[in-house]
């Protein structure tokens, strides 16, 4: 048996060599690659792990954000929310149009009505029909009163601007005075 083991002690050592088995002692060190390696890879570990709580914080404040906006802002309006605001819109601006007419329609019937009775009253208070300026001519005359016009006064006998600036030889419309005495020809 004693030679058996002799013979077994060089068999195991050289299978050992030709199968790539390395004996390795406690003191022995990995390779200088492999601890460059080592070293690079925990490096970027490290820098990864740094981004990556820069990015969970960035996600957290984004979050908040956006909750306080949603909580600020009112809820987004549907499309027929949004149609029903723009019908009533668009029934305002009717009305609006619609009074504006009126208004306008109004303002005329007011200025026809005061230009009647203002008609009426130069008539009624003038003096009686004056003296004819010519034979061929007849007519009454006219004060002219403080904020009167010519336009006005012609507008209340019914007798045309021109008319009047002929007949009372006027070199303009606007050259009458309060108290100047105008002849309305009929």
């Amino acid at each position: 048996m004693k030679s058996v083991l002799k013979l077994l002690f060089p068999a195991a050592g050289l299978l050992c060599a030709v199968s790539g088995c390395v004996t390795v002692g406690e003191d022995s060190a990995p390779p200088a690659a492999t601890q460059a390696d080592v070293g690079y890879l925990r490096e970027e570990i490290r820098r990864l792990n740094a981004r990556l709580d820069a990015t969970d914080g960035e996600i957290g404040r984004l979050q908040g954000e956006l909750q306080a906006t949603r909580a600020a802002a009112p809820d987004t309006a549907s499309a027929a929310e949004v149609r029903s605001v723009q019908t009533q819109l668009d029934d305002v601006q009717q009305q609006v149009r619609a009074v504006d007419a009126a208004r306008i329609k109004d303002r005329q019937e007011i200025y026809d009505d005061i230009a009647k009775k203002v008609s009426s009253l130069m008539k009624s208070s003038a003096p009686a029909r004056a003296a004819a300026r010519s034979p061929s001519q007849t007519g009454i005359e006219h004060v002219v009163q403080p904020g009167e016009t010519l336009s006005v006064i012609a507008s209340a006998y019914g007798v045309k601007l021109s008319v009047l600036v002929q007949a009372n030889q006027l070199k303009s419309a606007d050259q009458i005075k309060v108290g100047q005495k105008l002849f309305i020809p009929d």
